[in-house]
């Protein structure tokens, strides 16, 4: 129980920072470089799906997601805070750049699959880490094997 506490635990705090995220990316899209945007979510999503790689594989795609839930309610909220704030401060500077329906659309599809990562990142190191264990657990039975046929081969 203390793991899917700890699962928990640990969606909320990437679900909350997330949900920041992810709407102040959607600023960054529109005005400054997609790329560097949907870079920066990929990024951060690889980074929650390295440290949640640390729970057993249930509680690690059970607080992915939960992350992803968490992403979606809180960062719909701070979307409604985010976007008039940068409105007012880049109209305030410059010029700001409003999406159009269809690239608004496509940024959420984009990081909606840039978050998908967690579970891609979390999926390669557990089964890097099986596939590690596996190979020494092997090594070892081989050199007990070749130490045993030289114990049986000093005693004839």
């Amino acid at each position: 129980m203390n793991e899917i506490k700890r699962a928990m635990k640990l969606s909320l705090i990437f679900g909350l920072i997330s949900a920041v995220i992810v709407p102040l990316m959607y600023e960054c899209y529109a005005n400054i470089s997609r790329g560097a945007a949907l870079a920066v979510i990929a990024v951060w999503a690889s980074f929650m799906g390295f440290k949640l790689s640390a729970l057993t594989l249930r509680s690690a795609m059970l607080a992915a997601s939960a992350v992803l839930a968490y992403t979606l309610g809180f960062g719909l909220v701070a979307f409604v805070i985010i976007h008039p704030a940068a409105i007012s401060v880049l109209e305030s500077n410059s010029k700001y750049f409003y999406l159009t329906f269809s690239d608004s659309l496509m940024f959420v599809i984009s990081a909606f699959f840039a978050m998908l990562l967690i579970y891609a990142v979390c999926i390669v190191i557990k089964a890097a880490r099986y596939a590690f264990a596996h190979i020494k657990s092997n090594g070892e039975r081989v050199e007990a094997y070749i130490d045993n046929a030289f114990k049986d081969g000093d005693s004839q």
